[in-house]
């Protein structure tokens, strides 16, 4: 799956059309999360996300959402395997635009437990994404990110999202 992600990013990278400036936008998307050495099998999510531009090409970004991350099932596959792990990421960062649809974007901020240890950890992401225009002042925003949970969790993500 990893091995993809290269290929298809700059495939869709040389496929897309410039959008005019960069302006103002709130997106609001689904987001797929792929753990690394975790307990956890897959997540699945959505996030709404502001953008916000100071000087061009770059723009403050703010970010809330909810992540569900599903165990895996144990070894006997017992009926004492937990649910699901709830999580609530609030970040906020920085998105730099390399032209005006590919960018590189990298956030931090927390991510709070809503059940079992109900903690809060620090979260850091990092990672590249494009904008495909929907129309005027609309567009679908993909992006990819490696996304580190203060070493509690690591995963590789993939946000599909609507942006006016």
């Amino acid at each position: 799956m990893k091995q993809l992600l290269l290929p298809l990013f700059l495939f869709c990278t040389f496929k897309i059309y410039a959008q005019t400036e960069i302006t103002k936008a709130i997106s609001t998307g689904f987001e797929l999360a792929i753990p690394a050495n975790s307990v956890y099998n897959v997540g699945t999510g959505f996030s709404i996300k502001g953008e916000l531009p100071i000087v061009a090409p770059v723009s403050l970004t703010l970010t809330a959402g909810f992540t569900a991350m599903f165990y895996k099932s144990n070894l006997f596959n017992s009926s004492r395997t937990p649910g699901t792990a709830g999580f609530i990421p609030l970040k906020a960062g920085i998105k730099y635009y390399f032209n005006k649809g590919v960018y590189a974007e990298g956030e931090a901020g927390t991510a709070i437990e809503t059940n079992y240890e109900k903690q809060s950890v620090f979260a850091f992401s990092i990672g590249p994404g494009f904008i495909v225009p929907a129309g005027e002042d609309s567009g679908v925003d993909i992006s990819f990110r490696y996304e580190d949970w203060a070493n509690k969790l690591r995963q590789t993500a993939i946000r599909i999202a609507y942006r006016f």
